[in-house]
C-alpha cells in the first residue's frame, strides 16, 4: 500500500508526531527531524465505547473505561442481560458486531448457549486497492510456530482478471504450517475482500492448501489467484523431498 500511495504522489514520514501548531491558514505538525506544513489535520486516535448514558449503575452492570463485561457467550454480570459489538470493546468491525449480536439474542432466548467471541475475525481496509486479512500475520504465526511455518506469495500480476483491469498492484500472502494447514492470509488488490473469503472458511475449517487447489473457481476472475497460488505450492511439496525424488524418478521410467 505504501507503493502504491507514493507512486501517486503521497509523501511518508514514518515518525512520531511530537506537536501540532496553527499559524494563519496552515496547519503545521513537528517530529524530531521533520516539520511539515498543511491546510488539514486528520487526528486518527480510534473509539470508545459509549456507555456513559446507558445508566448501567442503576441496573447493576459491571463496566469499565473498556467497554461492558462480558464472558464468552457475552452475557454480563446478570445472567439475563447480554451485550454485543463495540460496546463490550472487542474488535471494532460492523460484521463482527452483527454476529454477536445474533449469538447474544440466540443465547438469550433460546436454549443451550453459543460462543459469542472470537480470536478468527476477518477485516478489510477499504483503501484502493483494498487490503483484507484473516488469522495469523506472520509475525504472530513465527512467534507462535518458530521457524516451522512457511510463507507464500502470489503477484496480482499473474493473474489474468487483474491484468485485464489493470490492477496489478497487490499480492496474496498466504502463512502455513509445514502440512499445508492455513495459519494466516492476506490480500492487497481490487476486490480483496471478496477473495479473502473463501481463505476464511478454509482457516475456521483447518482445511489445508490442496483443498483449495482441488476446488475448481470460476475463470476469470480475483479469486483465481487463490488457486493458482494453492496449486503452485501444492506442486512443491509434491517434488519436494523424497516424495519429490519418487515422481521424478517414476516421471523418467514412463517417460
Amino acid at each position: 500500500m505504501q507503493s502504491v500511495l507514493e507512486h501517486e504522489g503521497v509523501h511518508f514520514i514514518l515518525e512520531p508526531a511530537r506537536s501540532a501548531r496553527h499559524h494563519g491558514n496552515a496547519i503545521f505538525l513537528i517530529t524530531d527531524t521533520h516539520e511539515v506544513e498543511g491546510d488539514l489535520l486528520l487526528v486518527a486516535v480510534g473509539r470508545r465505547p459509549n456507555v456513559d448514558e446507558l445508566q448501567l449503575d442503576k441496573a447493576g452492570v459491571k463496566y469499565s473505561a473498556n467497554g461492558i463485561q462480558v464472558d464468552d457467550h457475552l452475557r454480563t454480570n446478570l445472567k439475563h442481560i447480554y451485550a454485543a459489538g463495540d460496546v463490550t470493546g472487542s474488535y471494532q468491525f460492523t460484521h463482527y458486531a452483527g454476529w454477536q449480536a445474533f449469538q447474544a439474542v440466540r443465547n438469550a432466548l433460546l436454549p443451550g448457549s453459543s460462543i459469542g467471541v472470537s480470536d478468527l475475525v476477518p477485516w478489510v481496509t477499504f483503501t484502493d486497492p483494498e487490503v483484507a486479512h484473516i488469522g495469523a500475520t506472520e509475525k504472530q504465526a513465527r512467534s507462535e510456530h518458530g521457524d516451522h511455518i512457511e510463507v507464500h506469495r502470489w503477484e496480482l500480476s499473474k493473474v489474468d482478471r487483474a491484468v485485464c483491469e489493470n490492477d496489478v498492484s497487490g499480492l496474496v500472502k498466504i502463512i502455513t504450517k509445514p502440512d499445508g494447514e492455513i495459519l494466516g492470509a492476506t490480500i492487497v488488490g481490487a476486490r480483496a475482500g471478496e477473495a479473502i473469503l473463501e481463505l476464511i472458511v478454509a482457516i475456521k475449517q483447518r482445511m489445508k492448501v490442496g483443498d483449495l487447489a482441488r476446488a475448481i473457481h470460476p475463470y476469470p476472475t480475483y479469486s483465481t489467484a487463490v488457486q493458482q497460488m494453492a496449486a503452485n505450492i501444492a506442486v512443491e511439496h509434491l517434488l519436494s523431498g523424497v516424495s519429490g525424488r519418487l515422481v521424478r524418478g517414476l516421471s523418467k521410467v514412463f517417460r
